[in-house]
């Protein structure tokens, strides 16, 4: 498990690396969409993780707002479920 909270704090330091260079600088080519893009998945599946995985300090309550998207989500796909 120390393993992959190391991988994961890898990983989202990098994103964050990545976000810096989004504000600063955009080449605006397919590349750097790309990076992004994966930074941005791989955080993505960071967050994905079971809460126990993560490192101490990237675990933190939803706000309410997340709690809402997501209850959105699930009557969205249940709905969808039901046709």
């Amino acid at each position: 498990m120390d393993q992959i909270k190391t991988l994961a704090r890898e990983v989202l330091a990098i994103h964050r690396e990545v976000e810096e260079w989004r504000e600063d600088h955009d080449p605006g080519s397919q590349e750097w969409y790309t990076l992004v893009n994966l930074a941005d998945v791989a955080a993505r599946l960071v967050f994905a993780l079971p809460v126990e995985m993560l490192p101490e300090e990237e675990v933190r309550t939803p706000s309410p707002r997340e709690y809402q998207v997501l209850d959105e989500l699930m009557a969205a796909l249940d709905e969808a479920g039901n046709r």
